[in-house]
C-alpha cells in the first residue's frame, strides 16, 4: 500500500453544509469504510484512529453535525441522527467505498446517532461504540437538568452554534423520547463492540453495561485498564482493538 490520502470535503445534509476529513488508503480501489461521530461537543476527534485505519485498508470520514465545529446551522441531540444518515450517504457515494462493506464508529454521545442509524439500516455492517452514552432518559428529570445544563453550555462554548439554556432543556427531554441508544440498541441486529474505560467518571463503565447488556448477539465488550474518558493514556490500546473490530467485521 502507498500510505494514506487526507482531505477535507463538505456534504450537505437536509439544506446545510456540514463539514469533514476523509483518510483513505492512497491506492486506488474500493476499500470497506466507516463514518466517525463525534462526542460532546467533540473535542476528542479520534483522527488518530482515522489513521490507522486508513492505513489498514479502510476509508474513514469524520464529519461534525449539524451547528458543530463549522458545520452550518444549529446543535441539537436530535439532529445528530440525520447529519449521520447523510454522512453515510456521502460516503456510501464515494467510487472508493465499497457500499456492501460500511460501518460507524462512536464515541460518548455519538452513541445516540449511531444506535438511531443502526436500528434503521441494515445496511451498516458493523457499529463500535466508545465510551457511549447510554440513557439519556436519565438526564431528563427537572434536578438532573438543573445539574447537567451549565455543564453542556460550558463545554459548547466556541464548538456549537445555537444553544440556550432553553432549547438545551427541551431538547434533552425530545432526545430522551426519541434517540435514546437504550430503546434504540435493542433494535440494531449487526455485531457491535463496546471498548470502555475502567476509570472514565463521565460515561461510567457500570452505565455502560447497561446498555451493552440491552444489545444484541453478537456483540464484545472490551474494557481498557485505567483508560479514561478519551482514553488519553491509553491511544494505542483503544487503537488496537477498534482496528482489529473493524477488518475482522468489515471483511
Amino acid at each position: 500500500m502507498a500510505g494514506i490520502f487526507v482531505e477535507d470535503v463538505n456534504f450537505v445534509s437536509e439544506g446545510y453544509t456540514l463539514k469533514g476529513r476523509v483518510y483513505r488508503p492512497a491506492d486506488e480501489g474500493k476499500y470497506p469504510a466507516v463514518a466517525v461521530c463525534h462526542g460532546y461537543p467533540g473535542d476528542n476527534k479520534n483522527m488518530d484512529l482515522a489513521e490507522e485505519l486508513a492505513l489498514s485498508g479502510v476509508a474513514v470520514l469524520i464529519f461534525y453535525y449539524r451547528g458543530a465545529w463549522g458545520s452550518e446551522g444549529e446543535y441539537r441531540f436530535t439532529y445528530l441522527a440525520p447529519s449521520t444518515r447523510d454522512a453515510l450517504k456521502y460516503l456510501r457515494s464515494q467510487p472508493y467505498v465499497d457500499v456492501k462493506r460500511v460501518g460507524l464508529v462512536s464515541h460518548s454521545m455519538g452513541a445516540v446517532p449511531l444506535t438511531k442509524i443502526m436500528s434503521q439500516d441494515r445496511g451498516v455492517k458493523t457499529g463500535v461504540l466508545m465510551s457511549p452514552a447510554s440513557d439519556i432518559g436519565a438526564w431528563s428529570s427537572a434536578e438532573a437538568l438543573d445539574a447537567v445544563v451549565p455543564v453542556f453550555m460550558k463545554m459548547a462554548e466556541g464548538k456549537l452554534s445555537g444553544w440556550t439554556e432553553k432549547r438545551l432543556r427541551e431538547d434533552v427531554v425530545e432526545a430522551a423520547k426519541s434517540v435514546n441508544p437504550m430503546d434504540n440498541i435493542i433494535m440494531v441486529k449487526a455485531p457491535l463492540l463496546v471498548v470502555v474505560g475502567s476509570a472514565d467518571t463521565v460515561t461510567v463503565p457500570e452505565s455502560c453495561r447497561l446498555l451493552y447488556n440491552a444489545a444484541n448477539e453478537p456483540k464484545l465488550w472490551v474494557d481498557i485498564k485505567d483508560a479514561d474518558h478519551s482514553y488519553t493514556e491509553h491511544r494505542l490500546p483503544l487503537i488496537d482493538v477498534v482496528v482489529g473490530w473493524l477488518t475482522a467485521h468489515l471483511e
